[in-house]
């Protein structure tokens, strides 16, 4: 009855702690997107701004 009752708690307390881990786990992974995304915009903004810069100097080489 003992080693019952202790798989029992065991698996009571692994499945308590799967559950704050996954939690957790989720945080860490919008965390993650969060700052890929923020990586991706700051990325499209230089990118914008180098093709502003070139279509700036042809525009003075040309015209």
């Amino acid at each position: 009855m003992k080693a019952i009752l202790t798989t029992l708690v065991l698996a009571v307390f692994c499945c308590l702690a799967s559950c704050s881990s996954n939690e957790e786990l989720q945080d860490r992974l919008d965390n993650r997107n969060d700052a890929y995304s923020n990586f991706q915009e700051r990325r499209e903004m230089r990118a914008d701004a180098r093709q502003q810069r070139t279509d700036a100097w042809f525009d003075r080489v040309m015209h």
